[in-house]
């Protein structure tokens, strides 16, 4: 009888066992359904491993795809905020569950993911929203601190990952403060309605942009650590002068040696050849006027920084984007020009300009649309303006 009532009892309790047994599903950074934004991301091996992964650019972001038959479902975005100082706020982030989104969301060890329901598959995409204009570009061998570094994602038991491939093709948005979104709020500056536009046309995106940050102008808060985007020195009326590649951030992630470059010297997604940019939009200028640049290195830097980037992504197109507040607009038309008159071959630079109108709607401080960083409503109206310009480009029309 004593026997009887052991079994009876291990029987009732086994599938109780069981079910406390069974661990959460841990998705890596190296998990095929994990798709990280192009050109914004390195990790614990150079611009991979299987560690984690981290960006310090506002607007970069990552997309993860699960399954689960559980009918209450769980997920945890898994950070390492080992790098934040005492007393730093880190970077916000926000997120989108199967269309539902939250956002302004400080960094942790683990976030709950909410508003999650249901059995059968799911899609997150996590973005970069804002953080501090400091102490994140980093240096040799050193991260920087304030950066989103992300470890995985931990799901219910039930839950098994899905193959998400990227867009086969890739867009690249560098500029400053306004391209980072300082003004606009909840994921709302030009760069990020741009970038959303492209991937209906089949595009994963990059937003590369810093706060001070221009053509020659060294970026973060000032005096400022991020280098600017294609440095020249000693120029002679917009000609000459020397490229100063340690000053200068277009061919680098970070400053932690990692390069955008892959081994043929091609601008790349994710390190590995053949994986280039189909379009790269700039938006610099700004920062040059106001901080007083040196015009003739600026320039230079404008004309010769096409060249290298033609160099580096030969089936690109390029597009100047004159700032808002038409700083730099004749110089940078006359680059176009310039190249365009070097390079005859070359069918993939344009220039978008939205005019002197678009200029006088941000003069007033308070005004309708902002002043020099564009409200919501100035990023909507702009956005509004060059987005059927930029799909008129890609589709090859003029």
């Amino acid at each position: 009888m004593k026997h009887h009532f052991i079994l009876f009892t291990a029987l009732l309790l086994s599938p109780l066992a069981a079910l406390h047994a069974a661990d959460p599903v841990t998705l890596p950074v190296d998990s095929p359904a994990v798709i990280f934004s192009p050109g914004n991301w390195t990790g614990d091996s150079g611009r991979s491993g299987k560690l984690f992964r981290q960006t310090w650019n506002a607007g970069a972001y990552f997309r993860v795809t699960w399954e689960t038959t559980h009918p209450k479902p769980t997920a945890k975005l898994l950070l390492d905020t080992s790098t934040f100082p005492p007393g730093f706020s880190g970077p916000q982030i926000a997120y989108c569950i199967d269309g539902v989104w939250k956002s302004k969301i400080p960094c942790a060890n683990e976030i709950v993911i909410e508003d999650l329901q249901r059995a059968g598959p799911h899609e997150l995409c996590v973005v970069f929203q804002s953080s501090q204009q400091k102490e994140r570009w980093g240096s040799a061998g050193k991260s920087g601190l304030n950066v989103l570094r992300v470890t995985g994602l931990q799901l219910d038991p039930e839950s098994h990952p899905v193959p998400n491939p990227p867009a086969a093709k890739w867009a690249m948005i560098i500029g400053d403060s306004i391209t980072e979104g300082i003004g606009a709020t909840e994921l709302s500056p030009y760069s990020q309605l741009i970038g959303q536009a492209l991937q209906t046309q089949g595009y994963e995106y990059c937003i590369n942009a810093c706060g001070w940050s221009g053509w020659i102008n060294p970026g973060d808060n000032p005096p400022g650590d991020v280098p600017g985007y294609y440095v020249i020195k000693n120029s002679t009326n917009g000609t000459g002068g020397q490229y100063d590649d340690a000053a200068s951030r277009w061919n680098k992630i970070d400053g932690n040696n990692h390069s955008l470059l892959d081994s043929q010297g091609h601008l790349s997604a994710d390190g590995q050849p053949g994986h280039e940019p189909a379009l790269i939009l700039i938006n610099y200028g700004t920062n040059d006027a106001l901080h007083k640049s040196n015009p003739s290195d600026t320039q230079a830097s404008i004309i010769q920084s096409l060249a290298a980037l033609r160099r580096s992504a030969p089936d690109a197109h390029i597009i100047l984007l004159i700032p808002f507040g038409q700083y730099y607009a004749k110089e940078l038309k006359h680059a176009v020009a310039t190249h365009q008159q070097t390079h005859p071959s070359d069918k993939k630079i344009s220039l978008i300009d939205l005019g002197p109108t678009a200029a006088r709607s941000l003069a007033p401080k308070n005004g309708l649309l902002g002043g020099l960083h564009p409200n919501d409503r100035g990023h909507a109206l702009f956005a509004a303006k060059i987005i059927p310009q930029v799909l008129t480009i890609l589709n090859g029309g003029k």
